[in-house]
């Protein structure tokens, strides 16, 4: 079976969006009614904005518990960071609710932890060996389109992600455990992104296989593309990248029913 799926996005970040993370930052750390705090701080979550991370880490000292567990929530829901400011603040947490959060939001940002696997579990996830043709030296892309989406699967409900380097062997293993399980491997390649028109585009597609097995089963091509950006930028590169990488892991997650 063949299964193709193409998105193609225009992604722009204009001045409203980032005017509208300093209003929800300046609300998290000024507001004197917790409410708004907290709202502010679920919505930062929900931003998908890196800038969120500082106030969110910010918001987990504040003297409300709910703020504090709010802002705990949002930093594993956004998967920019603050993993650092989260250890620190669950050694301190008196707060057994706001600890429960912290150790929740540092398993959805660790992305080589060990499964958690129960009987609601539908989808065990494996990312395989990542094919880069960004034209850059090192292993920072494959290392970002791993991580985003690995923090993509996590977060979905009814899914668990294989540990990076996991033999077959092992995999065959956990998986037996589980009767329920439909497990695949997701092989991504990174195309080289395309500066033409003023705009910057990159694509990432991805193979769909069986796992362990490795019977191919599809692909799934994801395009975004970001207007009046005509000179190299790493940082615009990274951040498309990481979006086409969720939402490869999304598409995926639409279409699992129908591979046989």
């Amino acid at each position: 079976m063949g299964l193709a799926a193409v998105l193609v996005l225009f992604v722009t970040l204009p001045a409203a969006a980032q005017d509208r993370i300093d209003k929800l930052a300046k609300q998290l750390r000024t507001a004197d009614d917790f409410r708004v705090r907290t709202q502010a701080a679920l919505a930062l979550g929900a931003s998908k904005n890196k800038r969120a991370v500082k106030s969110l880490c910010d918001g987990l000292e504040d003297s409300s518990a709910t703020v504090r567990a709010a802002s705990a929530a949002a930093l594993g829901k956004l998967k920019k960071g603050g993993k650092s400011c989260l250890e620190k603040r669950l050694e301190d947490e008196t707060a057994g609710s706001v600890k429960t959060t912290i150790k929740k939001a540092l398993k959805l940002l660790d992305t080589d932890a060990e499964p958690t696997i129960t009987s609601s579990t539908r989808y065990y996830v494996a990312i395989g060996k990542i094919i880069d043709k960004s034209g850059r030296k090192g292993t920072g892309v494959a290392k970002m389109v791993r991580e985003s989406m690995a923090k993509a699967a996590q977060s979905m409900d009814g899914y668990a992600v294989a540990p990076s380097g996991e033999s077959e062997k092992d995999a065959k293993k956990r998986i037996a455990k589980f009767k329920q399980l439909k497990a695949f491997m997701l092989s991504p390649k990174v195309i080289a992104p395309r500066y033409a028109d003023g705009n910057l585009s990159v694509k990432i597609e991805v193979a769909i296989f069986t796992y362990p097995g490795k019977a191919l089963k599809g692909s799934i091509p994801i395009k975004l593309t970001q207007q009046d950006v005509s000179d190299k930028d790493t940082s615009s590169e990274d951040e498309l990248i990481r979006m086409a990488s969720e939402r490869a892991i999304e598409k995926f997650a639409q279409n699992v029913e129908r591979i046989q």
